[in-house]
């Protein structure tokens, strides 16, 4: 995110959030860089009914589907929970993937958001602080408090917590469009296949969240500097 440093802090420490030991390491699935042709053909030879084949494309994105379901949700327990279903998905009904509408990647974490989307809609997520601060905000006026900078008094372990709290609140298209761009840092148009939605849409959701996530932070950091 251009000139949003805690967003950037954050991405690196969300490489290493990584599911229960069950699960295979991200970390390594990550570092192969697999190609879409390799994920097809594994793909084609679960089909047929491959277990090696399951168990490398399940190295490969688990980590991947993990994080985002984290992220999307904020419970790491919801977050293993769909991993575990979305490959369940795979096994289940391999063939609702359909090669012409994209990825196989892709299909992965569309499957994620729809098994991400239900669980969030059925926990409301208690996270007053952030908004009531947002409702308390004099709108930027800068005589709200002592003048000072609000980012530069928190530690970083705060602002990233902060972080965290604040993209649980954006509303859940502005949420994907951080999480898949900035977090996984995919490009529009890979975002966008996930989303089912143009690649401008993804930019302005995206524009959209920076400034929502700005001011969120900056009125949680100013209750914060004085004392409320």
């Amino acid at each position: 995110m251009e000139g949003f440093v805690p967003i950037r802090q954050w991405k690196t420490g969300a490489q290493a959030e990584a599911p229960s030991k069950r699960m295979a390491d991200p970390r390594i699935a990550e570092s192969a860089r697999p190609t879409d042709d390799e994920d097809r053909k594994l793909f084609r030879q679960i089909i047929q009914g491959s277990q090696p084949a399951f168990e490398t494309l399940y190295a490969r994105h688990q980590g991947q589907i993990y994080r985002f379901a984290l992220h999307m949700s904020g419970n790491p327990a919801t977050a293993e929970e769909v991993t575990q279903e979305v490959f369940m998905v795979l096994i289940d009904s391999p063939k609702g993937y359909d090669a012409a509408r994209g990825t196989v990647a892709a299909w992965l974490y569309g499957v994620a958001r729809n098994l991400t989307r239900k669980r969030i809609s059925q926990v409301r997520l208690d996270l007053p602080l952030i908004d009531e601060a947002i409702r308390n905000d004099d709108s930027g006026d800068s005589s709200f408090c002592s003048g000072s900078d609000p980012l530069a008094e928190l530690s970083q372990s705060e602002m990233l917590d902060l972080l965290r709290k604040a993209v649980l609140t954006l509303p859940e298209p502005y949420r994907e469009a951080v999480v898949l761009c900035e977090l996984e840092e995919m490009s529009y148009p890979e975002a966008a296949s996930i989303l089912e939605c143009a690649p401008g849409t993804v930019a302005s959701r995206l524009h959209r969240a920076k400034a929502m996530l700005q001011t969120k932070l900056r009125a949680r950091q100013r209750g914060v500097m004085c004392g409320k």
